[in-house]
């Protein structure tokens, strides 16, 4: 059986491989309108705000097991 921290590990590292694929769009494609790149990059900013929220929640359950 997983643990429930494990798995807010798995989904902390998910959103952050969306932040970081998020960010190579934005420096290294060219978008096909003036205004394409913003909803990429809010996207990534939501998916790094969400990251953060699992690893705290990790780190919590993980300190919470003794």
């Amino acid at each position: 059986m997983v643990q429930e921290s494990n798995l807010y590990m798995l989904s902390s590292l998910v959103a952050f491989s969306a932040f970081v694929v998020s960010m190579y769009y934005c420096f290294y494609k060219k978008p096909k309108s003036e205004y394409g790149i913003y909803p990429i990059l809010i996207l990534g900013l939501i998916a790094l705000a969400k990251s953060i929220e699992f690893y705290e929640k990790y780190t919590y359950k993980l300190k919470s097991k003794r």
